[in-house]
């Protein structure tokens, strides 16, 4: 039976549990908490463990903290982004964390609230926007030229047909005001029978784009394993080929200098069951890598 949470459901909880390896008196960070379903789960799992939970998106944090204030003050939480961790440790007085969790997915309270604007299946204004602080889609769109939006489809969608698509929208951008107006053009130019995987694929790509995700993605795995702790471990899901691309290549060059260790050779996937249960699980892949003692 498959179970439609409140505010999200979380993946490989089990596998994030066992891989984090926690410690008694060890400091962990969630760095992109959504529904705090990872932090809770990692909170029950110690008993002096302390941890920080961060997020961009406000209806997150709110959600989140009632989720973790029972756990005697172990946990702080914050509205950010998560490459800024520098400054929220710098601020906790936190050298180093003993572990990390970067869970780089949408939550399904942002997927199914019309008014965020990221569903092609709800229709509501075209935001698409994962914090206040971005530029909605409608927007950014008005400014941007054909060969960004022709990029943008191509390399983070694999959007079929993406130079006819990224034409369409520059030609129709003003408008592009809901989800809903974007559905329609889509259709307008995309053979029935391929609709509803170019639909995921375009708002996929259009949504990473909103929200400079593989950007800030970079940034933060950078950021992140400089304030890991020796021996401590960065667990990373993606759901996205072009996020686990960056995720990969940024693990095996830091191997290739001696920096970490691969954990686990290949991205470890859901369970058949997990699946079943939790299909949008289906796409995600974790990798777990440990810092070495001698960085």
């Amino acid at each position: 039976m498959i179970l439609q949470p409140a505010y999200h459901r979380p993946v490989l909880v089990d596998e994030v549990i066992r891989w984090m390896a926690l410690r008694d008196g060890g400091t962990y960070c969630d760095c992109t908490m959504g529904g705090a379903g990872h932090l809770t789960a990692m909170l029950r799992s110690s008993n002096t463990a302390r941890f920080i939970g961060i997020d961009c998106d406000p209806d997150a944090v709110a959600y989140s903290r009632p989720q973790v204030k029972k756990f005697a003050g172990r946990c702080s939480i914050f509205e950010d982004n998560f490459v800024n961790l520098d400054l929220i440790l710098n601020r906790l007085h936190v050298p180093c964390l003993d572990g990390m969790l970067l869970d780089l997915g949408i939550s399904y309270h942002q997927v199914t609230t019309p008014a965020r604007g990221f569903s092609f299946e709800r229709d509501g204004p075209l935001l698409m926007r994962m914090s206040p602080g971005y530029t909605p889609l409608s927007d950014r769109l008005q400014s941007a030229s054909l060969p960004e939006v022709v990029r943008v489809l191509k390399e983070y969608g694999d959007v079929r047909n993406y130079r006819r698509l990224g034409r369409a929208i520059i030609d129709s951008r003003t408008d592009l005001k809901t989800t809903g107006d974007l559905r329609r053009l889509i259709e307008n130019h995309v053979p029935r029978r391929f609709l509803k995987k170019n639909l995921h694929k375009v708002f996929q790509a259009l949504r990473i784009w909103t929200n400079d995700e593989l950007t800030n993605l970079r940034r933060g795995l950078a950021t992140a394993f400089r304030r890991l702790c020796r021996e401590g471990r960065m667990l990373v899901i993606s759901y996205h080929s072009g996020e686990d691309r960056i995720v990969k290549h940024y693990f095996r060059d830091l191997r290739a200098k001696g920096q970490l260790r691969l954990l686990s050779k290949k991205a470890i996937k859901p369970s058949d069951a997990e699946v079943l249960a939790n299909p949008s699980a289906r796409s995600a892949k974790l990798r777990v890598v440990e810092k070495c003692a001698c960085c």
